[in-house]
């Protein structure tokens, strides 16, 4: 059997099969070869610089070990045969034709090689394959290049990640006239969501759950974003407006979905996590207290359930039980969570009181965020004035290239950092009543929250992670320090005074 071989190097150039097909198949005509009896049709893509290509081994090299009778391998050219001098499949095809078991026919070159051939019609086999091999070394440069130009440029040169989009808009004849990427309407806000439930503490298992067919890797899968793509996601600077490419970092000019503030605040929570670590975490989701550490050697707490009684204990697991540590009800250290929570509970009858304060107090805090926000608006057009002034200057650095691109640079920096800060200084503005607000409405429900049939696990530990920090366990007793702003207000509970540091005549 005669084998004709169509190939191209990767998806994209498929288009071009139909014209090595309709070659091909001229050429059986010419030979008068019937498709089925004498010869068959073999087409695939392959990148020609990937390792073990097993389509072209399984196609083509495979059946003709197995062929009883020589057989003839078509190419219609010898670029088609391989790009790479060294390949394992190019010896392959070279000792089975010097030893008789096949030709090689390459009509659009007029070549055919087979065991007798003389030496010129090998020569220009091996001049034909130094050439395919250079043309593509010099694409894959060539492909190089324009990648650092389109990064150097701010564009990307992959698949946009989710929340974005890739997209490209055509002229009524079917002309590309612009691609490039866009925010996903649909995903955009879902990527938002998961960063600001990161930043409050939660895992990434949590907020795959929450999210749960939210976020998708395709619109036609529909297939759930999994916690190792979450955890992609947090660590990928494109949606704070960075993009990394081979290891290098460049800024794109597409718009950011993510604020630097908020990201900086998820790889603070990243951080706090992996600190936390141990080989002893607890294994069951279904204990509330599941990242507990014994306040005398450090060593993790583990829980189990004894299910003839319906009673959970913890324990600390270390070895041997150097410090006499006993073991736990479960139970009794929800109560002193509860009583801990108790603790900062802001009666319902002040809430109104103690907003309004709040709104007053904003109104100063509006003052320092726009005196703040003035001067660095200054200093961005001071120097939007000094790059001004740069290029006007720039005969001057005829001889100094190189130091002009460095002020430049080190100019545009300080500007990407003002703008960065106001930004910053906007959000907070945004953020502080609501932000109160919500402190506040929390304190209030503190409670009843934590003891609702319908708050899962997820929330309470979410709820203690809120309001207390540096959580152990001495002996059988919780020890932990109370978060800021409520143990200003577990303080004012005590005293019963909610209006700290205010003078005495202007309270109600």
């Amino acid at each position: 059997m005669n084998y004709l071989v169509a190939r191209v190097s990767d998806f994209e150039q498929r288009k071009a099969l139909p014209a090595q097909k309709k070659k091909l198949y001229n050429y059986a005509d010419f030979k008068y070869w019937k498709e089925g009896n004498d010869f068959l049709y073999v087409e695939f893509d392959e990148t020609a610089f990937k390792e073990n290509r097993k389509t072209f081994r399984e196609l083509v090299i495979e059946p003709l070990e197995k062929e009883q009778s020589p057989s003839i391998v078509v190419f219609d050219k010898i670029d088609r045969f391989t790009r790479d001098s060294t390949s394992d499949e190019r010896t392959i095809l070279t000792k089975m034709f010097k030893t008789g078991k096949i030709e090689i026919h390459f009509p659009s070159d007029n070549l055919f090689v087979h065991k007798d051939s003389p030496a010129a019609d090998l020569f220009r086999l091996e001049i034909g394959i130094s050439l395919a091999s250079y043309y593509s070394a010099a694409i894959r440069d060539n492909v190089k290049r324009r990648y650092a130009q389109m990064l150097s440029d701010g564009l990307w040169v992959g698949k946009a990640p989710i929340g974005y989009l890739n997209y490209q808009q055509y002229d009524d004849r079917g002309n590309l006239l612009k691609k490039g990427i866009k925010l996903d309407p649909e995903r955009a806000h879902l990527i938002q969501e998961a960063f600001e439930l990161r930043a409050s503490g939660m895992t990434y298992k949590a907020i795959a759950k929450e999210m749960k067919m939210k976020l998708t890797n395709s619109t036609k899968l529909h297939k759930p974003v999994t916690t190792s793509q979450l955890e992609h996601i947090f660590s990928n600077k494109f949606y704070i407006g960075t993009m990394k490419f081979e290891g290098k970092e460049y800024e794109h000019h597409y718009d950011r979905l993510i604020e630097k503030w908020l990201w900086d605040k998820c790889q603070t929570v990243k951080e706090s996590r992996s600190k936390n670590r141990t080989k002893f975490s607890n294994h069951s989701n279904t204990f509330l207290f599941k990242n507990l550490k014994c306040h005398e050697c450090g060593y993790a707490i583990t829980f189990f359930e004894v299910k003839d009684k319906g009673i959970s204990y913890g324990h600390c697991t270390e070895y041997g039980g150097k410090h006499g540590a006993p073991y736990v009800n479960e139970k009794l250290l929800i109560q002193q969570v509860r009583d801990a929570l108790a603790l900062v509970t802001v009666p319902k009858s002040e809430l109104s009181r103690i907003v309004n304060e709040i709104e007053k107090n904003h109104v100063s805090e509006q003052k320092y965020y726009l005196a703040a926000r003035n001067k660095l608006q200054k200093e961005y057009n001071r120097l939007d004035e000094e790059i001004d002034q740069l290029f006007i200057d720039r005969q001057q650095f005829v001889s100094q290239h190189e130091r002009f691109e460095r002020l430049l640079r080190n100019l545009e920096q300080r500007q990407k950092d003002i703008q960065s800060e106001l930004e910053d200084h906007s959000n907070g503005d945004k953020a502080f009543v609501i932000g109160a607000s919500y402190i506040l409405e929390v304190c209030s429900r503190a409670v009843d929250l934590f003891d609702a049939e319908t708050t899962t696990i997820e929330q309470k530990r979410y709820l203690i992670s809120f309001v207390l920090s540096n959580l152990t366990l001495d002996g059988k007793k919780l020890q932990f320090k109370l978060l800021a702003p409520f143990d200003v207000i577990a303080e004012c509970s005590k005293m019963q005074d909610w209006y700290p540091g205010q003078d005495l005549n202007l309270r109600p």
